[in-house]
């Protein structure tokens, strides 16, 4: 799954790092927390970050028991900075999958051949 969510990141011009043991830039930080995931893109303009939690077997109370609430990137002054989340899961665990997240988090059905469905986040 990781391979698949990586590809279509990749796609989209991020730098994908896979389970990284330590924050890859000096703009990126976080304790006690490691994602299955991270991209970084950027441009004279702006600073992206993508953190993607990779769940075969969801379970809504592990999910939220990880330590995400402590990554956070201070973006260069010149330059907008943004976080991208995103949980990816195996087609037909949707229904596992507390859709409050979206909060946050957008979630994407992965299938044999790639992403299936995107259900975008949103700001409230």
């Amino acid at each position: 799954m990781k391979r698949l969510v990586r590809t279509e990141l990749e796609s989209e011009r991020y730098r994908v790092i896979e389970e990284p043991l330590f924050p890859p830039a000096r703009w990126v930080h976080w304790q006690r927390y490691r994602p299955d995931l991270l991209g970084l893109r950027t441009d004279e303009r702006s600073e992206e970050l993508v953190v993607v939690e990779c769940e075969t077997h969801p379970s809504m109370r592990r999910f939220v028991s990880k330590n995400f609430g402590s990554l956070w990137f201070e973006p260069s002054v010149l330059r907008a900075g943004s976080i991208r989340r995103i949980l990816a899961i195996p087609r037909g665990k949707l229904s596992v999958v507390d859709l409050r997240i979206r909060k946050k988090w957008e979630v994407w059905v992965i299938g044999t051949r790639g992403v299936s469905l995107r259900i975008s986040s949103f700001v409230q």
